[in-house]
């Protein structure tokens, strides 16, 4: 059936060119249809709209199926098979953007159901149960922090699931696998408008085997999914590119996998030790004199389950609080996030430095010892004390050697009183190195504390935060 499904789909585009051309006057908004009779049912039951989107195309049928688009994706009625199979998601994951996450080793005496290779995100496994693999289809990946969209993810054959960082736990949403489907072929505007990319496609050659045996050494989720095949690189050694770490084989060292020191590459450099910090979560790592870095147990926890000190060193900066409780650190090789709201598999985890050095190259972050350095980053509020219900208002200069600089994106994450995190994209910085955002009014008691932090994106350097606080006054 799936090999038939995926046949069906590779002409869906060219019918949908023919028929969404001419959207429903009754329609909601433009680009949107009516849900077809022959789906209304199923539609209700998976909650309508509210889970799954208005309906972005009309339903068009071929060689007796019916299909017809939603925003999250592609409904099939195959009448050939059994009533309770008849309705289903187009496996369009699986099929289309051939998504084939790195497989996870089941663990023992785990409750979360363990489905083709990978663990179900406790969040969504409710909503999953509910329907099952036969309508949602199977998991393609695990669940993964999508960085670039603020967002945790995990794709199924049918629909794909995901929960902004700021968002509560437990508030999923369905991902737009329609409108991503349907392209331009849909009239229906959908901001977040870029399929996710292929699986890396295994070349299995001998040198590539001897890569991923050690990820798999490590542990699922160090390295990362992989990102490209192994290649030569300048220093002639092998190389093979990971989300989160480069390995290369060193031949001065009887042919070991080595990690590459991705945070110096990069441009993020050591700090100066300071003193011990007494508390029960941490550990002191001392360099000298008395003198080091604070270590939170769960990084050393973290870090001797996968490879230990060898594979990612030592630290080079102290741990940093993040906006929502959570903590970060790097060392010689990699760089950690602890996210106290994260999935359960994601708490602990390696920022994505691989990801970012297979973008940027180490080349530019050589001769430009530090992004970080190098911009200077102004971050302010309006009003210090503001009353209650107020709007507040959060600006950000960038210049760098004395000179305004244009285009720096940022991400303002917000903790209101009641604990509750938002998070905004701020437009970037304009020729005068300049962007703000105004908030959505924040209510809370006299003497309240609002905290923010702005974090750089699209650079280098996304680790690179700035903390301040605002305070509820009424005067």
């Amino acid at each position: 059936m799936k090999s038939k499904l995926a046949m069906y789909t590779l002409s869906l585009l060219f019918i949908v060119t023919f028929s969404a051309c001419s959207p429903s006057a009754d329609a909601a908004s433009y680009g949107t249809y009516p849900v077809s009779s022959t789906f209304l049912d199923f539609y209700r039951e998976l909650r309508g709209e509210a889970n799954l989107g208005p309906a972005i195309s009309p339903a068009f049928e071929k060689e007796n199926i019916t299909y017809q688009y939603v925003v999250a994706g592609l409904l099939v009625y195959d009448p050939n098979l059994g009533t309770l199979n008849r309705f289903k998601f187009s496996p369009i994951a699986s099929t289309e953007w051939k998504i084939n996450g790195l497989v996870e080793p089941p663990r023992t005496n785990d409750d979360l159901p363990y489905l083709n290779g990978h663990r179900i995100w406790e969040e969504v496994w409710s909503f999953y149960s509910s329907h099952g693999a036969e309508i949602l289809g199977l998991p393609v990946s695990g669940v993964s922090a999508n960085d670039a969209m603020q967002r945790y993810e995990q794709y199924f054959e049918g629909v794909g699931f995901y929960r902004n960082y700021a968002d509560p736990i437990g508030k999923i949403h369905l991902l737009p696998y329609g409108s991503w489907m349907c392209g331009k072929n849909c009239n229906f505007q959908q901001p977040d408008a870029v399929p996710p990319p292929a699986s890396y496609v295994r070349e299995n050659s001998q040198t590539e085997q001897l890569f991923l045996q050690e990820t798999d050494r490590l542990g699922y989720g160090f390295s990362g999914e992989p990102l490209s095949a192994p290649r030569i690189a300048e220093d002639g050694n092998f190389e093979m590119a990971f989300e989160n770490i480069i390995l290369f084989i060193d031949p001065s060292n009887g042919n070991q996998i080595r990690p590459r020191p991705l945070p110096s590459l990069l441009g993020i450099m050591a700090e100066m030790p300071t003193k011990e910090t007494k508390a029960d979560w941490l550990l002191f790592y001392e360099v000298g004199e008395g003198l080091g870095y604070n270590v939170p147990v769960t990084f050393s926890q973290y870090i001797s389950e996968h490879g230990g000190a060898t594979f990612s060193g030592y630290p080079i900066t102290e741990y940093q609080t993040l906006a929502d409780d959570g903590y970060s650190q790097c060392y010689t090789n990699i760089c950690l996030e602890y996210h106290p709201t994260a999935p359960e598999a994601l708490h602990t985890r390696p920022h994505a430095l691989g990801a970012i050095y297979v973008k940027n190259g180490a080349n530019t972050a050589v001769t430009e010892p530090s992004f970080s350095e190098a911009l200077k980053i102004d971050v302010w509020e309006d009003f210090p004390l503001i009353a209650s219900g107020e709007r507040q208002v959060i600006n950000v200069e960038a210049s760098q050697n004395d000179a305004p600089s244009s285009g720096i994106e940022v991400i303002l994450l917000v903790k209101q009183p009641d604990g509750i995190m938002k998070t905004y994209k701020l437009d970037p910085t304009d020729n005068a190195g300049k962007t703000r955002i105004e908030l959505e009014p924040i209510n809370g008691p006299n003497g309240a504390i609002v905290q923010y932090q702005v974090c750089l994106t699209g650079t280098t350097t996304p680790q690179v935060c700035f903390s301040r606080s605002y305070t509820i006054w009424e005067q």
